[in-house]
């Protein structure tokens, strides 16, 4: 068997589980690959990655070198070899873009040279890259131009050439990631990429004629008088856009995905031309503070696709969170393929001076992405290189700190079940992922309060959650089967939506899910074409009227909060719930077997704990509880489970992310923990912490002495990992 079971990889009849290293054979001596491999396998590892710099191998005269002829640092045979004698399995990532500090993320300048290839924005410019720790970015590429595939494809066949006996299922290399956040480099803005002549002037055109067939469809919904495909041009100018202008933006985004998606897969199936079958992963972008992948990666006609969802040090620990709850929610197998073990830097020992990569900072992050459901995760970088810091084992093999956590942590990992730990499916919080891409129109009034419905409504009902000790899934409402079996999904709708997004909000209401909605009812779809599914199936309507204004709650709370617009409704299944200025602005309607809660007003607190007090008692309304509790606001407490083990993550974030200001490190907090409310049967309990020594003793208490509270001492910020065995 091959392939992902259970959350663990099998290969053959072996079994692994989906924790792995980076190490980067070019940045590290040949002499040395030796030494830092014996310190990846002492540390418990049985998985290397490694990236290949496309530039460093084939130089500017074209010339392809993988055997370090003149080059030891780019004998990436001898490595696999290597690798292979350490019984070590490889993924393998060779760009084109590998990013990681490297001159022009790794495309040769030769390839740069030649203009015609170059993706351009929408002022035709070519797009520069962003510099990182002094390392130039080098410029956009247009994916699909037949000069850019004919230099690649020649690259990726002599690499397939040369590795061919070391790529599964002849030797090592087991999966292959073809890109790196494949995403036009981050580029993800509307008139960003890619107005490259040969991409606006034949893809474009042909991907338009697949989806409307005639000219006749596309005039109907652009309202225009085009007398074929070939005269339509993308959207350029996006300042001041409305809904009339939904139709060429939805499309032009919609192209954009299926353009990254048809790149990857051809890239994939040169690879099964030659008959090396490895697993392949794309892997994800997701721009900071966006819930959601920018780009799904697939197309509406392929398979289920390996992804993954790197975690960097650019994004907070929030952002973390939110990747590894989308992925645990949306995925079938929850992965890291590049997971923080370090940072990057220009001065290492400056940076080690300012700002350490302490244990407990370590340890916060590795626990606060095993919390939120990453089943696996690559630990980038394990071995340091140039422009990088606090990889636990130097690239010279000396061990550093860091080196015993992670150790620990692979002991650990059968111990706590990590492949088959299921967190609370209570609560989740779901997007639209269209109002993403319109969060990001430029100077758009129309569309301004999508930015707030992102930005401060869904991310501040989030944090919310987690003041509210609840834990929480992160899902794409387009996709409601994944949104099955939660007791209530809590969904900003603005006026715009499509008719088979607010279909499936029905959907989950028929079937008995709660709904909590924040905003305004949908009333067009993305073709600017009349849909009010929502609001007449809720027998609700709205109106725009953005303000900030007084809100009166039915338990009699009062708080200032932002406000979408006003509800309209005369039907008695509707119960009021809040007023401003008289005016309705919160209701629940009783139409399904699940509720459906409509506020038209921003429901995040901001810290404000009047409207948390309301936030917990729409939850209290939906009989939502939590297990669990702790004292400090800024502590989070989460409870797994399990085939067998009982696992408790207690999370105290890194300086900066609290919720309060206080340059308090060290205090003690009070955790409550319910441990018979997801089936563990015992009365005396120890909780082992995964993280401490093997000679530290556990903490000894009872069921009932954790469920009233018990006190420890935290540091900002640290991360635990309890296995909860009886005593």
């Amino acid at each position: 068997m091959f392939g992902v079971d259970q959350n663990r990889l099998t290969i053959g009849k072996d079994i692994y589980y989906p924790f792995s290293v980076e190490i980067h054979y070019f940045r590290v001596d040949k002499r040395h690959w030796s030494v830092c491999f014996e310190r990846i396998k002492r540390a418990g590892f049985r998985i290397i990655s490694t990236a290949v710099p496309w530039n460093l191998h084939q130089d500017k005269n074209k010339d392809i070198d993988f055997n370090g002829f003149h080059d030891s640092s780019k004998d990436l045979i001898v490595f696999l070899e290597l690798a292979r004698e350490f019984g070590f399995k490889v993924i393998l990532r060779p760009g084109p873009w590998i990013a990681g500090q490297w001159p022009n993320g790794g495309v040769p300048d030769f390839v740069l040279d030649d203009s015609e290839l170059l993706a351009r924005d929408a002022a035709g410019n070519a797009i520069p890259l962003q510099e990182m720790a002094g390392v130039p970015g080098g410029r956009l590429v247009s994916y699909l131009h037949p000069h850019f595939q004919h230099y690649l494809k020649n690259y990726l066949k002599n690499l397939i050439e040369a590795t061919r006996n070391y790529i599964h299922p002849r030797g090592p290399v087991f999966m292959v990631e073809l890109d790196f956040e494949t995403s036009f480099c981050h580029k993800t803005g509307p008139g960003e990429a890619d107005y490259n002549t040969y991409v606006t002037g034949t893809i474009f055109p042909t991907w338009l004629q697949q989806k409307y067939e005639d000219i006749k469809g596309l005039n109907a919904a652009y309202k225009t008088k085009f007398k074929d495909f070939g005269e339509v041009e993308p959207p350029r100018n996006f300042a001041g856009a409305d809904i009339t202008h939904l139709p060429q933006i939805m499309d032009w985004y919609g192209f954009k995905e299926w353009y990254l998606s048809e790149f990857l897969t051809g890239l994939e199936d040169l690879f099964r031309s030659y008959t090396v079958l490895p697993l392949f992963f794309r892997s994800l972008y997701f721009k900071r503070e966006h819930p959601l992948p920018e780009f799904l990666l697939k197309t509406s006609g392929e398979t289920e696709q390996l992804v993954g969802a790197p975690v960097f040090p650019d994004g907070s620990s929030f952002d973390l969170m939110q990747k590894a709850r989308y992925m645990r929610t949306m995925t079938d197998f929850a992965w890291s393929p590049s997971f923080i073990s370090g940072s990057v830097t220009t001065n290492r020992s400056q940076s080690d001076a300012v700002f350490p990569i302490t244990d407990g900072r370590r340890r916060y992050f590795i626990a606060a992405g095993l919390a939120g459901g990453f089943k696996g995760v690559n630990h980038y970088m394990f071995v340091n290189r140039d422009h990088w810091y606090g990889g636990p084992v130097d690239a010279d093999g000396t061990i550093g700190p860091g080196f015993e956590i992670i150790k620990r942590l692979n002991i650990a990992i059968p111990k706590i079940e990590i492949n088959q730990l299921e967190a609370d499916k209570s609560l989740a919080a779901a997007f639209y992922r269209p109002y993403q891409w319109l969060s990001e129109l430029p100077k758009s009034e129309k569309f301004g309060h999508i930015r707030r419905l992102l930005h401060e409504t869904f991310n501040g009902v989030c944090r919310d959650f987690g003041r509210l000790h609840f834990d929480y899934g992160v899902g794409d409402i387009s996709t409601p089967e994944k949104l099955k079996g939660y007791k209530a999904v809590f969904i900003p709708v603005s006026e715009v939506m499509s008719a088979q997004a607010q279909e499936n909000i029905i959907a989950l209401a028929e079937a008995g899910t709660d709904i909590i909605l924040a905003g305004l009812m949908p009333r067009v779809d993305e073709n600017d074409k009349e849909v009010g599914i929502l609001a007449k199936h809720l027998h609700m309507k709205t109106s725009l009227g953005e303000g900030i204004g007084e809100v009166e709650c039915s338990r009699g709370l009062k708080f200032l909060a932002y406000q979408y617009g006003t509800i309209r409704t005369t039907d008695p299944k509707v119960k009021k719930m809040a007023t401003a200025k008289g005016k309705l602005v919160g209701a629940v309607s009783t139409h399904f077997k699940g509720k459906v809660y409509l506020f038209t007003f921003d429901i995040a607190s901001g810290g404000d704990f009047r409207k948390l007090n309301h936030l917990e008692n729409i939850l209290t309304d939906a009989k939502l509880t939590t297990p669990v509790y702790v004292s400090d606001p800024n502590v989070e407490v989460m409870l797994q489970k399990g085939e067998k083990a009982f696992v408790i993550f207690l999370l105290a974030p890194p300086a900066g992310e609290l919720s309060d200001a206080t340059d308090i490190r060290t205090k003690e907090i009070v955790m409550q923990v319910d441990l018979r409310r997801i089936g563990f049967k015992g009365t005396k309990i120890k909780l082992i912490d995964q993280f401490a020594e093997e000679e530290a003793a556990p903490i000894v208490t009872s069921v009932e002495d954790l469920k009233n509270g018990i006190s420890l001492p935290i540091t900002f910020p640290d991360g635990k990992i309890f296995l909860v065995e009886k005593g």
